[in-house]
């Protein structure tokens, strides 16, 4: 269980660095939102290793999840029960980076969606 907590945390703190480390102006101008990103590369290579990081963790607690939900309908009944924790604490993070920026956690929360049944071990 402190595994799972941990990557939540781990999630969140990721998602959170993205959002502070790229900026989005309103209203959204290309050239602007790029020369910010040319202009600043070493705060441009730190959102981007946060990002890359912060999906490769939300997509292995996705695709954790998914695994463990599929062996979860015939195992016990307290077994569900931490299962729907961890989907409520997954839940959480993503309102709160919501919240916070919507944008960048519409993005990351797609790509972790997507990079996690990607991912499946069949």
């Amino acid at each position: 269980m402190f595994k799972r907590i941990s990557l939540l945390l781990i999630i969140f703190i990721c998602g959170y660095l993205l959002i502070e480390w790229v900026p989005i102006d309103h209203p959204f101008v290309l050239s602007d939102f790029l020369i910010t990103l040319v202009l600043n590369p070493l705060k441009f290579i730190a959102a981007a290793l946060a990002f890359f990081f912060g999906i490769v963790c939300s997509g292995k607690f996705i695709r954790e999840l998914r695994d463990r939900t599929g062996i979860g309908w015939v195992r016990h009944f307290r077994w569900m029960i931490q299962l729907f924790t961890e989907y409520i604490g997954l839940i959480i993070v993503f309102i709160l980076l919501f919240q916070i920026g919507w944008e960048h956690t519409l993005v990351f929360f797609s790509l972790s969606l997507l990079y996690g049944m990607i991912s499946v071990e069949l």
